[in-house]
């Protein structure tokens, strides 16, 4: 996995969810080593609209005047693949849509409204990170295959108040060959220990943590769950005997395997096994680095992490 890194971006000015959603787009777009290299392929900032990129400021993503004038931009990964549709649902600055194209087709769209995608998903309709106050913004993504990205904000000064978190989860190992896309979503609008209850639990709603991925022989997205590692993690026991915590270095090591719980409609059962978030033998403070600083984690789960030894800024 080849990962770029922005941790530590400090957002203490108003419009502070227009800052951060521009700080995540800027880190993206920017080119290795600053950046991992994706691309907007298509934009609006209210003024011009269309194929390219037109945000250049967050005052950019401030336009919303139903049909007249609407911000919004599409976020391609590096090979052309996935791409992603961040949307202005209406005035307030915290309602912004993401939909979803597995086939990166998202075409159209102009200063009055967004682009389509013929395999498009609605991801969430009317939510995005509350980043409130003193907000610190923590990216990282791959620049190579298999791709993966998270966000994640908390305060300034405290690592244990999650603000909430985006994450592109790639499944690299023991993918299903009925899989039409190897890849879960997470988001969490925000809440201490709303990462576990994505993980842990089965989650579609627009403003609560919800973990999604496809569904073979399905276009839309359904909510997955994810297999726990030990009672620590305050959740059903998986794994026979309740595996101990590995007392002898990080325990950062035990990959999440998502799966389709049995009430949803299709196959269902075992989807695959991620590497790119992994779980913690236990529940730890937000932010937290392990002694590796290899990794850091949101509660009951890590992400990968570029040695920065505090996650928080004051």
């Amino acid at each position: 996995m080849t990962m770029r890194f922005k941790p530590n971006t400090a957002i203490t000015a108003a419009d502070v969810v227009l800052k951060y959603l521009f700080e995540f787009l800027d880190f993206m777009r920017a080119a290795s080593p600053t950046g991992p290299a994706w691309t907007i392929s298509r934009s609006s900032d209210g003024t011009a609209g269309g194929a390219g990129d037109n945000i250049a400021a967050f005052g950019d993503l401030d336009q919303y005047n139903a049909g007249v004038s609407e911000s919004w931009f599409v976020l391609r990964q590096p090979d052309g693949g996935r791409e992603w549709l961040w949307f202005r649902v209406n005035a307030t600055n915290t309602n912004w849509g993401l939909r979803y194209s597995r086939s990166g087709v998202f075409t159209g769209g102009d200063i009055t409204a967004p682009p389509t995608a013929a395999d498009q998903v609605t991801i969430h309709g009317t939510d995005i990170i509350h980043g409130v106050g003193n907000s610190v913004l923590h990216m990282g993504a791959d620049d190579a295959t298999p791709y993966g990205w998270f966000l994640y904000s908390n305060v300034s000064g405290d690592i244990t108040n999650s603000q909430g978190m985006y994450s592109q989860i790639p499944i690299t190992a023991g993918v299903q060959p009925a899989e039409t896309d190897p890849m879960v979503f997470f988001y969490d609008a925000g809440g201490v220990g709303a990462t576990q209850v994505a993980l842990t639990a089965v989650s579609d709603t627009t403003t609560t943590a919800s973990c999604r991925g496809s569904v073979a022989g399905q276009t839309a997205w359904k909510s997955m769950s994810a297999l726990v590692q030990s009672a620590n993690n305050g959740s059903t026991v998986v794994f026979p005997n309740v595996v101990d915590v590995d007392d002898n270095g990080d325990d950062i090591g035990m990959p999440i395997t998502f799966c389709r719980p049995s009430s949803l409609a299709g196959p269902t059962g075992y989807k695959g096994v991620s590497e790119f978030v992994r779980w913690n033998g236990f529940a730890r403070a937000a932010g937290e680095t392990f002694a590796s600083k290899t990794r850091i984690s949101l509660g009951v789960a890590n992400w990968p992490w570029d040695g920065t030894t505090t996650p928080a800024s004051s």
